[in-house]
């Protein structure tokens, strides 16, 4: 499915930015470098339903939250006796 990227200026229509996209996550970080870039709002919506699907604004702080710590939320805490090693028995 294609994904359109569009910059929303303060006042007046949104202007489509290039070709559809055809990854989301592809779609997104471009957006998001392209808000930041040009310091204006960038949408990313679904061609074909027009549907906003992810919005960047530059005035906007981040999060503080790091991928590396999200990552590490996700996964499950590993204990003393889960060592990563698996043993397999034969005969």
């Amino acid at each position: 499915m294609p994904y359109v990227l569009k910059e929303v200026p303060e006042n007046g229509e949104a202007t489509t930015l290039g070709e559809p996209v055809h990854d989301i996550i592809v779609a997104k970080v471009i957006a998001s470098r392209r808000a930041v870039r040009t310091n204006r709002v960038t949408v990313v919506t679904d061609s074909a339903t027009g549907q906003e699907l992810a919005r960047f604004d530059p005035t906007v702080p981040a999060p503080k939250t790091s991928v590396t710590r999200m990552r590490a939320d996700a996964l499950p805490a590993k204990t003393e006796s889960d060592s990563g090693i698996s043993i397999k028995k034969s005969g």
